[in-house]
């Protein structure tokens, strides 16, 4: 146990001893903010504990762990473009009388003798009233006749006042590194400025105020304290008994700020941010560290709005830009138009009345009408492309009068005219751009309706007309013959299908590729294996009323099937247009309820894209789950 209490004492004492090395250390230098420099440029007074010789490579400068670059050291002894300036302030009161002033002055001229060549030096003397009795010089001969004479001594002690009026010699001077070495036996008595007006005014300057305090019956250090604690100056303190010893304090500070070193740097910290700096020597130890705040960016006055001339505007117009736009491609349509345009067949309209050549909406409406000439050049365009072959035969079985042109030709005007709307009423392109496809996407939605809607009307139809097909052949009847008595008692679509079979078959195509042009329009299987009965009659001749009772039977139960199918996936198909309609519900409603909540989406340029971006991803959803609940059977 004793071991290891003293193992515990010797290291409390060791760290006491590093503890105290550091300190030793970290004041051994010293740093303070100096004026004469504008932000960026820093500058700051290094004091050094001992007269030395200095370049800039010996001192490394960092600001916040960064190191600073463009380092200039100036010392105090040089002449060039640094300015150095102390005031010498002494109390000339009544209470100075005798020994004190004469060795105020003693002390003064002390002072004098160590000061720097470079170094200007004024002398103010107090009392009821300030007086400069000696302006900034550096010439020798000058300090020395006024340092000579002692100050007339007078009632009062405006302490607060002469260090007001030391600052303001030094402001005037433009210093860039100003000192007040001030010397007083008594309290502040009649000052105008008061102890925290003073401190403000040396620190905008970054004035130092060092104090010597000389004790009377009048001794009052603690405003001496303040002034040098808050200005980053010294204070020191001499019995009233030997006046003497206040030269070896004149020396000190002489000696001290002869040899301090102006340190100047460009800074690279931002606006309004707090740097801390530390300044090593080499050879000299412990680092010298202060801080400062960096100032707010100068604020620029807005610049007048520019107003846009009515001619300018109605140019620059989102409308006329459209309007421009819509002429172009109607010169372009039309110019096409001219160079494409076809003749007109008419074998292929007269037989588009039998069979499925071509549909009758080719026809005119009149006997004499004509199309116009734009329209009909684009649709003699699309006639070679498979898809256009197979869009106009899906609105001649769907009963879509409109023809096929018109309507490819209305949804590419409406969707641009929307695109149009919605950007002129938005002020932006993205929320347009789904019009692009939403539009399109509701046509056809709309034709396939009707499509599907006559097909499976087509679908609910066949079995009974396959029953009588049966019944019609078991009477003796052809199967042609059997589809004619169909026809003579079904409605459409079935009547119009089966006319249109008959119809083929008397002009000499098979019964059975009759039968196949139907299946491929109305999308039926089951009218498909009708058609394959027909071609097996047509080679073999067998009797098709038992096969087609058996087809009949296969049918109502694939009918059953679907309807089952249907039923099961009638959450399926609910749950998709809940999915659908709930975004887009509940962002109408919190635009009528909080129209702001919704802005960063539409007023940012990000939030327009994730709008149109989370549309699309909606309608893709939808189509997703419309594929997964379409099972065919």
């Amino acid at each position: 146990m004793k071991k290891l209490a003293l193992l515990a004492l010797a290291a409390a004492v060791a760290t006491a001893a590093a503890g105290q090395a550091r300190s030793a250390g970290a004041r051994a230098i010293g740093i303070t903010e100096a004026g004469g420099s504008t932000f960026p440029v820093k500058s700051f007074i290094l004091t050094l504990p001992a007269s030395a010789s200095l370049n800039a490579a010996q001192v490394q400068v960092s600001e916040n762990g960064r190191a600073a670059t463009d380092v200039q050291l100036v010392p105090a002894n040089a002449n060039g473009p640094a300015h150095f300036g102390v005031v010498l302030v002494v109390d000339a009161s009544d209470s100075m009388a005798g020994k004190p002033i004469a060795g105020a002055m003693a002390a003064a001229r002390a002072f004098a003798a160590h000061r720097a060549p470079a170094q200007e030096l004024a002398f103010v003397a107090f009392n009821d009233k300030e007086q400069v009795t000696l302006p900034f010089t550096r010439s020798n001969a000058a300090i020395a006749s006024a340092l000579d004479t002692s100050p007339r001594l007078a009632y009062g002690t405006h302490i607060y006042d002469a260090v007001s009026t030391a600052v303001q010699l030094l402001r005037a001077a433009k210093v860039d590194s100003g000192s007040v070495v001030l010397l007083s036996d008594g309290a502040d008595l009649g000052s105008r400025t008061s102890l925290a007006a003073a401190v403000r005014a040396a620190r905008a300057s970054d004035v130092r105020i060092f104090t010597v305090g000389l004790r009377s019956r009048f001794f009052d250090r603690s405003s001496l304290q303040q002034l040098a604690l808050d200005t980053g100056g010294s204070y020191a303190e001499e019995s009233e008994s030997s006046p003497a010893q206040l030269t070896g304090i004149y020396n000190r500070l002489g000696i001290q700020l002869a040899s301090e070193y102006l340190l100047r740097y460009r800074s690279l910290a931002g606006p309004q941010e707090v740097v801390h700096v530390a300044v090593h020597v080499a050879g000299i130890s412990g680092t010298a560290r202060t801080r400062y705040q960096t100032p707010a960016l100068a604020a620029i006055p807005p610049a007048a709005p520019y107003q846009r001339s009515l001619l300018n505007r109605a140019i620059l117009s989102p409308i006329t830009a459209g309007v421009v736009i819509l002429l172009c491609a109607l010169l372009v349509g039309f110019a096409i138009a001219s160079v494409i345009r076809p003749r007109r067949s008419q074998v292929q309209r007269r037989m588009s009345e039998f069979v499925t050549l071509a549909s009758a909406q080719d026809l005119d409406p009149e006997p004499g009408g004509r199309r116009a000439i734009l329209l009909e050049g684009a649709e003699h365009s699309l006639q070679s492309r498979a898809w256009w072959t197979r869009f106009k035969e899906e609105l001649e079985v769907a009963q879509i009068t409109t023809p096929a042109i018109q309507i490819v030709a209305g949804t590419i005007a409406a969707s641009l005219g929307t695109l149009a709307v919605i950007t002129i009423a938005t002020g932006s392109l993205l929320f347009g751009v789904p019009a692009l496809v939403v539009i399109p996407l509701a046509v056809r939605t709309y034709c396939k309706r009707k499509l599907n809607e006559r097909r499976r009307q087509f679908g609910i139809q066949l079995p009974d007309s396959l029953q009588i097909i049966a019944s019609a052949l078991r009477a003796g009847h052809g199967l042609a013959a059997s589809l004619s008595v169909v026809v003579e008692s079904a409605s459409d679509p079935m009547k119009s299908e089966l006319q249109r079979v008959i119809a083929a078959e008397q002009l000499g195509a098979p019964l059975d590729d009759a039968l196949s042009v139907a299946v491929a329009r109305m999308d039926n299987r089951d009218l498909e294996q009708l058609a394959f009965v027909a071609r097996l009659q047509r080679e073999t001749g067998v009797s098709a009323a038992e096969v087609i009772d058996h087809v009949t039977d296969t049918v109502r139960e694939r009918s059953e099937l679907r309807r089952l199918v249907k039923t099961l996936t009638a959450q399926g198909r609910l749950s998709r247009w809940i999915v659908t309609v709930l975004p887009v519900g509940l962002l109408g409603v919190i635009l009528v309820l909080d129209p702001g909540y919704i802005h960063p989406l539409l007023s940012h340029s990000l939030g327009r894209v994730l709008l149109v971006g989370a549309g699309l991803l909606v309608i893709a959803g939808s189509v997703a789950i419309g594929r997964i609940v379409d099972i065919e059977v």
